[in-house]
């Protein structure tokens, strides 16, 4: 993969992530690099007074350092800054996080030199993965804390994952033959000064957003059918009016999805039972037939399309961060300045992963509900209650399956609570207002890793049901999925601890054989970003 400062989507994080992708630098932007550092070198030396070149930092700018400190800045920044806390990010998040900073200085804004942006190239392509605490970032003036733990493996320091192991950084760079970076003038800085872990993390959240978006649409298509639900709210006519694009998307790929049910019922048909059932005479009669579905059939365009449309606008802002130079001070060629400014600030970022929150919370919302429908007795039809196979009462079924998906949704209404308002002065006053990004995206990994646990259980729920109504008169997508995972999920009947149940349905649905069921079934375009 070609790295130029410009041309990356979550498609490409995906790959460098979850695929190990290799990453390549553009031989031009390369020379832009190179000029930009040569330039930052050079003013430098001449004692021009810049920002973190040969300033204190943060409240501490107006002490001016003499360039004979110049290593010793840089360093004591990264050192000083590496104050992460908490449990550490995983590996594939750490690599989205180290990609997005190397196409930021590889746009050549930064003044970086040639040698950072290889070394940090080396990291990516050789699994060498800085160890990098969740906790400490304020989101402005960027990352600066878990990006200082990039920065410190860089300089030799700190610690590694690296081939499963955590192990000091020294040792792996010299088994690697690798060479640490010294440090010139604003060597240290342009390394932490930015969004890239928000970033980095919010493309890895994003990516899994959309595929639990996929998986609440083939869920709800076995949930209608389990509950013979209609198929008239799905039809396109009704959609188009509304006038949103994500809405009649979720419609057409659950129309799909249903296509061939022998559970299904048809307005129509709905329609002319009324009729039959009424007499239409002059007495009011209680027919039983139900033209109109609960919500949780019939409202899904409307829920699931805004969940589309959001994660699409947040990809948009996310998207544009992880292209941007989000660095201070920049480098420019003509003419030959500086710009100090706070294109660190991570608002972008921060309010796309409150709504990416909002969106994946949603998700969980919708399936939460949908798995009470398909368990409750007083509601769930034909159906046994809490779907026991048999002798209800002395066997619980997903009773217990239930708490679960409903103890997380509650405590996802909490996480969803938006971390960009949330700011607190720090720095001696001088990060006065800050976006709290890389909390929100946190947040946004949280929350998918949970909703996955919700949607997944909706699933399982609907594969013992499909064992109880029988495979066959589901539509053959349906059909396809109950039979794939039935072969590691049977029926359910002996109430053996459940949790084993839902954890290999997780990894069914987390799967490579999975997605590529999702790759035959839905419109990937039409519901953008793989993962």
């Amino acid at each position: 993969m070609k790295i130029t400062g410009s041309n990356l989507s979550i498609y490409d994080v995906a790959d460098v992530c979850m695929k190990r992708a290799t990453v390549e630098l553009d031989p031009s932007q390369l020379e832009r690099v190179a000029v930009a550092h040569e330039r930052t070198q050079a003013w430098g030396e001449a004692q021009h007074p810049i920002y973190g070149v040969n300033t204190g930092f943060g409240e501490l700018v107006p002490v001016m350092i003499p360039r004979q400190h110049k290593r010793e800045l840089q360093e004591n920044l990264i050192r000083s800054h590496a104050a992460g806390g908490g449990e550490p990010f995983a590996d594939d998040v750490v690599r989205a996080i180290m990609l997005a900073r190397l196409n930021c200085l590889m746009k050549g804004y930064s003044g970086a030199s040639v040698e950072t942006v290889k070394l940090l190239a080396e990291f990516i392509n050789r699994g060498i993965h800085p160890v990098i605490p969740q906790q400490g970032s304020l989101g402005a003036s960027g990352d600066l804390s878990p990006l200082s733990h990039i920065a410190l493996a860089l300089i030799g320091e700190g610690t590694v994952s690296f081939k499963g192991q955590v192990r000091k950084t020294g040792d792996v760079l010299r088994e690697e033959g690798l060479k640490p970076l010294e440090l010139g003038f604003k060597g240290g800085l342009t390394l932490i000064n930015g969004t890239s872990a928000m970033t980095g993390a919010a493309c890895v959240a994003l990516g899994r957003a959309y595929h639990l978006f996929r998986l609440a649409l083939l869920a709800t298509a076995d949930f209608v059918q389990c509950l013979g639900g209609s198929t008239g709210p799905f039809e396109e006519r009704g959609h188009l009016p509304k006038n949103h694009s994500g809405q009649v998307i979720v419609a057409r790929e659950i129309r799909k999805l249903l296509a061939g049910s022998q559970l299904t019922s048809d307005h129509q048909d709905l329609m002319k039972e009324m009729v039959a059932r009424s007499g239409v005479g002059n007495d009011v009669v209680d027919t039983g037939v139900y033209l109109q579905d609960a919500y949780t059939l019939r409202a899904v365009p409307q829920i699931l399309g805004p969940v589309l449309d959001t994660l699409d606008f947040a990809r948009k802002l996310i998207e544009e961060e992880l292209n941007s130079t989000n660095d201070n001070p920049l480098i420019f060629d003509v003419p030959e300045q500086t710009f100090h400014g706070a294109n660190f600030h991570g608002q972008y970022v921060a309010m796309a992963c409150d709504y990416l929150n909002i969106a994946v919370t949603e998700i969980g919302v919708l399936a939460e509900r949908q798995l009470n429908r398909l368990v409750d007795p007083n509601i769930n039809g034909k159906l046994p209650p809490f779907l026991a196979s048999a002798h209800s009462g002395l066997l619980c079924g997903f009773e217990g399956g239930q708490y679960l998906a409903t103890s997380i949704a509650s405590e996802n209404l909490d996480l969803a609570a938006p971390s960009s308002i949330k700011s607190l002065p720090s720095n001696g006053s001088n990060q006065d207002v800050v976006s709290m990004g890389t909390t929100s995206a946190r947040k946004s990994l949280r929350l998918c890793e949970n909703v996955g646990t919700i949607v997944s259980t909706l699933i399982a729920a609907c594969n013992q049901a499909g064992h109880i109504l029988g495979n066959e008169r589901f539509s053959p997508p349906i059909r396809e999925l109950h039979g794939e995972l039935s072969r590691s999920v049977p029926l359910y009947q002996d109430d053996s601890p459940i949790f084993e149940l839902f954890q290999t349905v997780r990894a069914f649905v987390g799967g490579d054989g999975f997605r590529a069921h999702l790759v035959t079934h839905l419109d990937l375009a039409a519901t953008t970003a793989s993962s």
